[in-house]
């Protein structure tokens, strides 16, 4: 009886293990998805002329809406992009 209740509780704990690496995977992949989204879209829609290129989108893609942040503020200081 105990083997099988301490069977049970590691099968349940590395469920929630599992389920909390997802969670945190898939919130990272929204973010990178609603990044590289806005970064196509501030730069179709205000003609801002950034350089789509593989390190913007790299940046992007890490870093989510903090990334398109970093690629515009770069943009404008003269720095990038």
């Amino acid at each position: 009886m105990f083997k099988e209740l301490l069977i049970l509780i590691i099968v349940v704990l590395i469920i929630l293990l599992v389920f909390n690496l997802v969670k945190k995977v898939f919130i990272l992949i929204i973010n990178s998805i609603i990044g590289i989204f806005a970064l196509i879209g501030f730069n179709t829609l205000f003609h801002a002329n950034i350089t789509i290129n593989f390190w913007s989108v790299i940046i992007t893609a890490i870093g989510g809406l903090i990334g398109f942040a970093i690629v515009v503020g770069c943009h404008y200081l003269g720095w990038a992009f």
